[in-house]
């Protein structure tokens, strides 16, 4: 490993950790700042298992506690964790992919009450069906979410100002959630 002098670690970054409010929203709160190394990389960093990648972090950050149950923010951008390793003693090297997140709200149905909170949609597939006389087209996106969030297939989510439903969770990851979201629009 290479010596890595404390004035490479020249950005600023926010750390972040998932908190409920008062009146039961989820967000993204900033617990500390810290001073890291970042760098964009060419890669695609695949974030979601079941979605398309986004653009790829690698960031050099001095030891501390740190988990993929975290956020970071650069420059207003919000960086999703998708791997952390130790860097020699005192330093951690971490990837993260550049995202997006929007507020999503579960409505209200008979067993589950409303909730809003931070996910992120990348691209699944968009399928066209010809119909007579019209056409059809069958949106799919993939929401990412924390871990926290449970939904059920079924279930109705409101995300960029249109309504989705829930059709395959894929929960099995340890530090977040994915659900196949999609919506049939006319043309």
């Amino acid at each position: 490993m290479a010596y890595i002098g404390a004035g490479r670690l020249d950005q600023p970054l926010e750390v972040l950790e998932l908190r409920e409010t008062a009146d039961g929203v989820w967000e993204w709160v900033t617990v500390r700042r810290a001073w890291a190394k970042v760098e964009q990389t060419s890669k695609s960093n695949l974030f979601s298992k079941v979605g398309v990648g986004a653009r790829d972090a690698a960031i050099v950050i001095r030891r501390q506690p740190l988990t993929l149950h975290n956020a970071l923010r650069w420059r207003g951008q919000h960086l999703f964790l998708t791997a952390i390793t130790e860097n020699g003693r005192n330093h951690l090297s971490v990837s993260a992919a550049l995202v997006t997140v929007d507020q999503v709200r579960l409505r209200e149905d008979e067993t589950t009450r409303a909730m809003t909170f931070p996910g992120v949609l990348t691209e699944l597939y968009a399928r066209h069906q010809q119909e007579w006389p019209m056409s059809a087209n069958e949106l799919g996106l993939v929401l990412v979410t924390p871990k926290t969030v449970t939904l059920h297939p079924g279930s109705l989510v409101e995300a960029r100002d249109a309504a989705w439903e829930v059709l395959a969770p894929h929960q099995l990851d340890p530090y977040k959630n994915e659900y196949e979201i999609g919506r049939r629009v006319d043309l």
